[in-house]
Order: C-alpha cells, then structure tokens, then sequence
C-alpha cells in the first residue's frame, strides 16, 4: 500500500518437531499516522467541549451582556494575562466571571474558538480580534490577524490599521501600513478613513506624510 511501511522479521523455531528447524518470514504492513487528521480530531473535540458547555466554570460577559461559559484551565494554558487574573486575588477570581466591557459578543465568540481549536478567524473581523489578541497576549492569534490585514488591506481600510498598529505598537504592521500609503498617497486624502486619522491623530498623519515626501524626493 502507498505510503506505508513494511518489516520483515526473521527467526527460527529451534524446539523439537516432526518438522525440524523451520524458517519463518512475517510480513507486517503499518500505515503511519495522518498528522492532519490527528490534529483535525483534537479541534472538532475541543469545539464540543466548547460548544457543549459541559464543566464549565467561568463566564466571559461582553458589552452587550451577553454570557459564554468557558474552562478556566483552557483559559490560563492559552494566555497569561488570563491565567493571572485566576492565580492572583482579583474579582474575578472570586465571581468566576469576567467582564469584557470593550468587546461585542461576536468577537468574544470567535476569539473563545480560536483558544479551544486555533482555527481559522472571520477575515472582517480581523481589527477587532488583533485588538482581543493583544490585549490578552494571545501571541499566535495575534500574528494571524497581522497577516490577515497585512493582505487585505485597501486603500479605504489602511488609515484605521495604521492607527490600529501605532496604538498597539506594532511595527511590523505600521511599516506596512506606511508604505502602502505613501505608495497610494493620492488616493488617501479623500477616504474617510485618512479625514479621521487626521481628526485623532494629526501627528500620526504628519510623520507619514513627512516619509512620503522624502521617498519622493
């Protein structure tokens, strides 16, 4: 069979028969293990888990007060900012509840199901999630909206992810973020997104426009 493994094992039966000394060959085929769908069964468990709301025993409230109950353990192995919030005697240590007054319910959902099974994100929801990633040191879910606004980003979407990255000080975004403006400067001035910039954070706008000029020069 492809892809699988064959061994041969030699040996002799030395006791006494009618039959003497007699040579035997066993042939064994193993498959080796599909990593993928090792890995594929682990998130669809951890996703009922989540889903089923089984053992649960703390409660994530979003701005809107909607509930999702969660596991503490899966919580503090997936980030530190949570786990500290458990071992140390905060509120929520005590209520076995976090308040989340900063987060709409559809974002708390989805970054609940990237803890349990590190899936994929809803790409619209990128900003919001990088904001969630950052804010409870969820480093990998934190790299995968980085490159997810990194290419997607547009010419009306680029003032808000440069804000977005300035603010969260990440460089790596900014940078790209910078460049993809002074590459479209022309285009910028009558998005929505860039007259807001300039409303929030004119120095921002002026430190890009400043790169602008000396690429152009």
């Amino acid at each position: 069979m492809e892809g699988s493994k064959v061994f041969f094992i030699d040996f002799d039966l030395n006791s006494p028969s009618d039959f003497g000394t007699t040579e035997h060959v066993i042939k064994v085929d193993i498959k080796p293990v599909n990593n993928t769908l090792v890995c594929s069964s682990l998130s669809n468990d951890f996703a009922a888990i989540l889903n089923s709301k089984e053992f649960s025993d703390v409660t994530l409230v979003a701005q809107n007060g909607c509930e999702f109950k969660a596991h503490k353990v899966i919580l503090c192995a997936r980030s530190q900012v949570l786990a500290a919030m458990f071992r140390n005697d905060l509120e929520e240590s005590k209520t076995n509840r976090i308040r989340i007054d900063d987060m709409d319910a559809d974002v708390i959902e989805e970054m609940l199901k990237y803890i349990y099974t590190g899936g994929n994100i809803p790409q619209k929801l990128a900003a919001e999630l990088f904001m969630a990633a950052n804010k409870y040191s969820l480093l990998d879910l934190q790299i995968l909206c980085e490159e997810i606004l990194i290419n997607t980003m547009e010419i009306a979407t680029v003032a808000d992810i440069l804000f977005l990255a300035d603010r969260h000080s990440n460089e790596r975004l900014k940078t790209k973020a910078v460049q993809f403006i002074v590459n479209n400067i022309k285009a910028l001035p009558a998005t929505e997104g860039w007259k807001k910039l300039r409303q929030t954070d004119h120095e921002l706008c002026m430190d890009v426009l400043e790169i602008a000029i000396q690429e152009r020069l």
